[in-house]
């Protein structure tokens, strides 16, 4: 046999071992593209909530739900196992999976903002189903306002921040308010202005004609070649999601060669450990350099930093807005201009912030009065008229509310309706309370999410729903 006929025989070996190994190889359906599923049958009665984070479906009857941070078990479930499973392996098919015990997964987006992970047995037993709710498409800065996660003042600002060109910080926790506060500065840019959005996490798209949406999520291979591309597109803004290490050191260093309007987000518990991160981001690019070397580097790339946080009670705030400087023996410097104080009120510092000079050349509405020390910070009512002094009380009076829940009707009532109802009946305890100068009833419709009312339904009653 010639060589031409022996290399040929080999290369056809090497092809079939590949497609052999790769028809072995499950094909988990994952896509960025909103899938062809019509229905997620009684999970779909949820979704209609706003105020959900995410859905957890540990079998028939185990359904819990996330709202602003709080977890509790719904009461709606699936008639059995059974049930749960045809659910999932009918979704598989519609996305073009044919689900066995060597495909026992799939992941898809169900609608916008919406993403689905399910697995069927043996991968889980029993079969679940995850749900992440993205809704922070929704956010506005005008929303933070009313939902008193920032007062009227600081509303004023990041409005400002999102037409001067600042390289901003927005640090917290998982599940604070990051990705929210990202999106509505990023709904925040002139019409007449070029916007890019890069997310690594697919959880953001900007629906505006002025913005290019790039979802890293899934991309590795040639992912620095296509993000140093966007950073020199010369776009007025640049807002990226959860960026990675490699990402924080090219930014950092183009912005040292001048690059201006970066909005990124950052997950850390404090400030201090957000500028610590992009340290050792630049540090691992730059291994000659110091860590004292990468953190100045760090504190120059940087202008702001808006830090968010979730309270006990599960309430999302921004605690503060920031200034990153070097002071004259060049130490680094977070310096607070906004925060939080003890009676989750927001305080100005008496500091200046550099950015102020920018918005008298610009001839934008604000007052140097809001950055005193004396300066009472006003808020906005929310949608049951509660104020921020309302808000931060704690004596919910919780005998009256069991009380209250003994004399629910029985009737099968959506829980939304039941909230209502309850609010409506406090409204008139309160009035009446009022006139017999008793003591005052505070209610929060926050603290009925957490424990929601139980209603005696019959088996067959619920698993209707």
């Amino acid at each position: 046999m010639s060589l031409k006929d022996r290399l040929n025989t080999s290369n056809k070996i090497t092809k079939e071992a590949e497609n052999k190994k790769e028809e072995q190889t499950p094909k988990y359906y994952e896509s960025s593209e909103i899938a062809n599923v019509d229905t997620l049958g009684i999970i779909d009665t949820l979704l209609i909530d706003d105020d959900l984070n995410s859905i957890h479906v540990s079998g028939a009857k185990n359904i819990y739900l996330e709202r602003n941070g709080k977890k509790i078990k719904s009461n709606t479930f699936f008639r059995d196992n059974v049930q749960l499973e045809n659910l999932i392996r009918k979704n598989a098919l519609n996305v073009g999976i044919e689900p066995d015990e060597t495909n026992p997964f799939i992941s898809f987006n169900y609608k916008e903002g919406i993403n689905v992970a399910a697995s069927l047995p043996p991968l889980s037993t029993p079969a679940n189903i995850f749900i992440k709710c993205y809704k922070d498409k929704h956010a506005t800065i005008q929303t933070l306002a009313e939902n008193l996660c920032i007062s009227k003042e600081m509303s004023l600002i990041l409005e400002i921040l999102a037409t001067i060109k600042n390289n901003i910080i927005i640090a917290g926790e998982r599940n604070t308010l990051k990705t929210t506060t990202l999106s509505s500065l990023a709904k925040l840019l002139p019409s007449n202005s070029q916007g890019i959005l890069i997310d690594f996490q697919e959880e953001l798209k900007i629906n505006s004609r002025n913005f290019s949406n790039f979802n890293f999520s899934k991309i590795q291979n040639t992912k620095t070649k296509i993000i140093n591309s966007l950073i020199n597109s010369n776009s007025d803004m640049l807002f990226i999601n959860d960026p990675d290490k490699e990402t924080i050191a090219d930014i950092c260093e183009k912005i040292s060669e001048g690059l201006e309007g970066v909005i990124i987000t950052i997950c850390a518990k404090n400030p201090k450990e957000a500028m610590n991160k992009i340290a050792l981001a630049i540090l691992k690019q730059n291994p000659n350099l110091d860590y004292k070397t990468a953190e100045k580097f760090a504190h120059k790339a940087f202008n702001l930093m808006i830090f968010c946080n979730r309270q006990e009670s599960g309430k999302r705030k921004i605690s503060s807005i920031s200034q990153i400087t070097l002071d004259e023996n060049e130490n680094c410097k977070i310096e607070d201009i906004f925060f939080l104080n003890h009676l989750q009120e927001h305080e100005s510092t008496g500091l200046v912030p550099e950015f102020f000079e920018a918005t008298k050349v610009n001839n934008l509405p604000i007052n140097s009065n809001i950055f005193d020390k004396t300066y009472k910070h006003t808020y906005c009512k929310n949608q049951n008229n509660i104020t921020i002094e309302q808000f931060s009380q704690k004596n919910t009076n919780q005998d009256i509310l069991k009380k209250f829940k003994k004399e629910l009707p029985t009737k099968n009532i959506p829980e939304e309706e039941t909230i209502r109802k309850v609010q409506e009946k406090f409204e008139e305890m309160k009035k009446n309370a009022k006139a017999e100068e008793t003591k005052e009833i505070t209610f929060f419709e926050e603290d009925l999410t957490e424990q929601p009312i139980e209603i005696n339904q019959t088996e067959n009653e619920q698993s209707n729903i």
